[in-house]
């Protein structure tokens, strides 16, 4: 043997959905067959699986046939290098009794427990798992939209806490994975920020359609990686109400499906433009968005990353048409990060600050240090490290972060902050809730912290720039109404940029997760 890992054939991808809304005696569900018809579509026109299985909607999604599903049709669809998804969306249920609790799958037929509950009626989780393991598949990943589809995760079932490195051998390794959208004990919600789509499924397209859910930004997507984003997003989004989770069941070799984002495809370019914009690695996102530009120039999602792209080249003349066409397209809700209104504030007052976004940084006459920490009494120093291209600071979601300046000079120094949001919006930020601060600037030779803030939102970059002068500049003084974006309705003096030095800080945001 010469060490070398044999070559395994890759075989087809598979996809296979079921989605019900309108059961015949249970309350009926919004989004349900939205969520398996959208799920299934992202997977087939942005990563091309094949769906050889009409999907199984509403009445067609009987008992008997989710049950012929694994047990026949799939046995004479599949063969041993293929993987599957298997994606359900409709209501979960749960048996408790003295010593245990039993998740089950509620199909359309299933008779409704008011006075008594029919327990053959439904499909039991863990039995029907097993099953689905026996397929002939290299890989597994089968996805619950439901409430109280983390007993799919009882049993059998392996938590992972964190997302796995992908390596040439996972793909050569035997898995079985599950991604559940809600805790045993929690309810799923049926709607999300994404219209049409309960908040987990609407989180997984997202996570497709831009790349998102490519946490280690190499253009794949594993199976575990994929549960790690959901998990992270939905509970973030929902305020921890409801929190995926995810794991492996039965005959897993520790093995990984992996969806690649790796083919020359606009949809696959366009994700991993974005994920790279998200992990700072700006030269791929600059190469790949230069890609996309010369695919389909007018597209709204290559407006929107080169809008993104000419704002870091402060190439601002571009950027304002961009702005431009992007406001007169009127947009669907979600197709780009930013909504209609963001846009129309953007153009607005972006002609107001484009002076003040063209300052370079350089010369920034006072130090600067970071603290962050777990409550506002334990704030520590945390230090610069790469993010990407860049430099700046990894800080865990919902922890608590300072600014502490310290004025080396023998003059005060006015310091004025704005900050930019991972889709790039922008506005004044609060930087100190002094008002000798505000008014006076920070005296010589004194250090001071600035106002306490809680970094939260979507994953991704956010920036910082301070701005530094040694007089007072009414522009940059006042934090402008929430729907201003912090633009000022009158310019800005130019004698005051004269005197304006400029110091950028970024942070990445990451989630710290339950420890076993």
């Amino acid at each position: 043997m010469d060490g070398k890992v044999e070559s395994v054939k890759q075989g087809r991808s598979v996809v296979v959905t079921i989605g019900i809304n309108n059961y015949d005696n249970w309350q009926q569900l919004r989004n349900a067959v939205q969520d398996a018809l959208g799920f299934q579509q992202a997977l087939v026109e942005k990563l091309g699986f094949l769906a050889p299985i009409p999907l199984l909607i509403d009445s067609a999604a009987t008992r008997d046939a989710i049950e012929s599903l694994v047990k026949d049709r799939l046995w004479d669809v599949l063969e041993e290098d293929d993987s599957l998804v298997l994606f359900f969306a409709g209501h979960g249920h749960t048996r408790v009794e003295e010593h245990s609790e039993t998740g089950f799958i509620v199909p359309v037929d299933a008779r409704r427990p008011d006075t008594k509950e029919y327990w053959s009626d439904y499909i039991r989780l863990s039995h029907w798992l097993e099953e689905v393991a026996e397929l002939p598949a290299r890989h597994i990943l089968v996805i619950f939209d439901s409430c109280h589809s983390g007993f799919a995760l009882g049993g059998a079932a392996h938590r992972f806490r964190d997302a796995v490195r992908y390596q040439k051998d996972l793909t050569h390794r035997r898995s079985r994975k599950v991604i559940t959208s809600a805790q045993r004990d929690q309810s799923a919600l049926d709607g999300g920020p994404i219209p049409g789509h309960s908040l987990f499924t609407g989180t997984l397209i997202h996570g497709f359609n831009w790349g998102e859910a490519d946490l280690e930004s190499n253009g794949l997507i594993t199976g575990s990686e994929l549960g790690l984003f959901v998990q992270q997003k939905v509970a973030q989004a929902s305020n921890s109400a409801q929190t995926p989770d995810f794991g492996s069941f039965h005959l897993d070799d520790r093995g990984e499906i992996v969806f690649s984002l790796r083919n020359q495809s606009f949809e696959a370019l366009k994700a991993r433009a974005f994920s790279a914009l998200q992990t700072g690695q700006l030269a791929l996102f600059k190469d790949l968005t230069q890609q996309v530009i010369a695919l389909k120039p007018s597209s709204p999602e290559v407006l929107y990353l080169e809008f993104r792209l000419r704002f870091i080249e402060r190439q601002f003349d571009r950027v304002t048409e961009v702005i431009e066409q992007l406001v007169n397209l009127s947009l669907n809700e979600s197709q780009i990060p930013l909504s209609n209104n963001d846009l129309l504030k953007i153009q607005v007052r972006l002609p107001y600050w484009i002076p003040v976004f063209l300052i370079p940084e350089s010369n920034f006459p006072l130090e600067v240090a970071v603290l962050n920490g777990p409550t506002q009494d334990d704030l520590r120093v945390v230090e610069e490290q790469p993010l990407g291209d860049l430099q700046g600071y990894l800080i865990e979601s919902k922890t608590f972060c300072q600014l502490r300046i310290t004025n080396p000079t023998q003059n005060p120094v006015h310091v004025y902050m704005v900050g930019f949001d991972e889709t790039g919006r922008f506005q004044l930020e609060t930087l100190w809730d002094d008002a000798n601060l505000i008014l006076q600037g920070v005296p010589p030779t004194e250090t001071t912290t600035g106002y306490i803030f809680k970094p939260q939102g979507q994953a991704g970059i956010r920036e910082v720039r301070l701005f530094s002068s040694p007089k007072q500049i009414p522009f940059l003084l006042f934090s402008a109404s929430p729907d201003a974006y912090g633009a000022q309705v009158d310019a800005i003096d130019r004698d005051d940029l004269k005197g304006i030095r400029m110091k950028s800080i970024r942070f990445s945001l990451t989630t710290k997760l339950p420890q076993n």
